[in-house]
């Protein structure tokens, strides 16, 4: 018995190792070294409403238009992953003290091969870090979006969003919007008019159906936190 029990621990030990080797590895945050100095040369505007994610938010070039009266300010860079933001919080999100966050991100995730778990760990992590250093801002966390040029990821995405919607649903401090739902037609495809040619990022008609859906909820939570 006294050997057995060392074994069984040695082994525990070898598993769990193995398992920590076998977790998909991220891309490497230095590689948005001059977007984020880019960043860090401006002041900051503190106390509004920040967007941060992916090219989904880096493309975003109506923003401020799109949301008139709302002080939105957009830090996202492009090809991204939620490990990433994690990384760069201090410059994107932190030295902004927003109000109001909204994240969009996991397409990419998924694209690097991570697993769903894996994806659903770091983009939760993301977001705890939000809250424990911002813990009075409001999180507008958007669901992943589907697309033309990904469709093999269609079944993950829709995974990772249930995963990422029951996650929020007990949690004030973050509300998740279905901003995915509007880009499937009837038989759960992509809309070809929603998206620009590259058929993975959006076209101009698929960021004013995402405005439709945001604009009302970001003037809701602006109302809240200014009081």
């Amino acid at each position: 018995m006294r050997l057995i029990l060392p074994r069984i621990f040695c082994l525990a030990v070898t598993f769990a190792f193995i398992s920590a080797q076998a977790e998909t590895p991220r891309p490497d945050p230095a590689r948005f070294a001059k977007e984020i100095a880019a960043f860090t040369e401006q002041e900051a505007e503190k106390g509004g409403i920040v967007f941060t994610g992916s090219s989904s938010i880096r493309r975003w070039a109506t923003l401020k238009q799109d949301f008139p009266g709302l002080p939105v300010l957009n830090r996202g860079f492009g090809g991204s992953v939620a490990n990433d933001l994690t990384a760069h919080f201090d410059a994107v999100v932190l030295r902004h003290q927003p109000k109001i966050l909204v994240t969009y991100s996991g397409s990419n995730d998924l694209n690097a091969k991570l697993t769903v778990e894996e994806a659903f760990g770091d983009y939760t992590r993301f977001l705890d870090l939000v809250h424990e250093k911002l813990p009075q801002t409001k999180v507008v966390l958007n669901a992943v979006k589907i697309s033309i040029k990904r469709q093999e990821q269609i079944p993950l995405v829709h995974e990772l969003n249930q995963k990422l919607k029951a996650w929020a649903e007990h949690k004030p401090w973050v509300r998740y919007v279905d901003s995915c739902s509007y880009l499937a037609d009837a038989e759960g495809k992509p809309i070809r008019s929603y998206y620009v040619d590259d058929l993975l990022h959006l076209s101009p008609e698929g960021y004013a159906k995402w405005t439709e859906i945001l604009d009302p909820i970001l003037r809701e939570e602006w109302a809240k936190a200014k009081l």
